[in-house]
């Protein structure tokens, strides 16, 4: 775990700070590495960046970089920027399950098995 995150953490919001931990547990029982980059925790497989949560004044994005491929799985994913990426935009905790965090978080490590490093392959 990330220092950088741990002070992330602590500077959020309770509601903000209950979604990062079950990110956080999530990602880290799924076996990716935490990092803190671009101003926010992220979290990686061996074969590249996965997920990312951010949190702004009333809502946090849970981004994914494969998140474009991954929108039969959530609906709620909304794809914008490069790498593929999608968010989901949450205003409380609970509208995420941690099964679904996994769920999400494990289809985005497989396709970066499958297709490399979302941030060096090409669109």
């Amino acid at each position: 775990m990330s220092d950088k995150v741990d002070a992330y953490l602590a500077a959020l919001p309770d509601w903000q700070a209950a979604a990062l931990r079950m990110v956080r547990a999530e990602a880290q029982a799924a076996g990716l590495s935490e990092d803190f980059k671009w101003g926010h925790p992220m979290w990686s497989s061996a074969d590249g960046a996965v997920c990312l949560l951010k949190g702004f004044k009333t809502h946090m994005n849970l981004g994914f970089w494969r998140g474009a491929q991954m929108t039969a799985l959530d609906a709620r994913l909304t794809p914008s920027g490069g790498f593929q990426m999608a968010t989901i935009k949450l205003t409380d905790p609970v509208e995420l399950t941690a099964g679904q965090i996994r769920g999400l978080i494990e289809a985005g490590a497989a396709l970066n098995t499958q297709h490399g490093d979302p941030m060096k392959a090409k669109a």
